[in-house]
């Protein structure tokens, strides 16, 4: 085979390819580049169905606080109530066992002094007490 016929098929081969694989990718991106922005339209409004989503809980919320029957009311502040004040006596519980605590320490290191004191007075004893014993001795 030639290479001038060989290079004639090729080029002819590539246009015969090149042209509609051009158009492929150029139809392919342009599709792309649409689901992009329906991708971006649709997270925008997904956002703002959110978004009010949120403002008409609230706004139920209000009217159920402002229709909320009395007993109800009277109920749920009983409870409220209730738990403020075990809150209340646990924070007293912990106070006072915090005090305890610091009194405990307290009598601990008073304790821990004696020992010493009574340590050091021993100890000024038996140093007496072996002088007075090498005083004898020597006498």
């Amino acid at each position: 085979m030639d290479w001038h016929l060989a290079g004639t098929l090729i080029a002819a081969m590539a246009t015969m390819l090149g042209i509609p694989l051009t158009a492929m990718v150029l139809y392919l991106k342009s599709i792309r580049s649409d689901q992009l922005v329906v991708q971006a339209s649709l997270s925008r409004r997904v956002d703002d169905l959110e978004r009010e989503c949120r403002r008409i809980r609230d706004a139920v919320d209000r009217i159920e606080v402002a229709y909320t029957p009395r007993e109800e009311w009277l109920r749920e502040t009983m409870l409220a109530r209730r738990q403020l004040e075990r809150l209340t006596e646990m924070m007293a519980r912990l106070q006072a066992e915090g005090e305890s605590s610091r009194a405990l320490a307290t009598q601990f290191h008073r304790a821990t002094n004696a020992i010493i004191e009574l340590t050091e007075r021993l100890g000024e004893r038996l140093a007496a007490s072996h002088d007075e014993r090498g005083v004898h001795q020597s006498s």
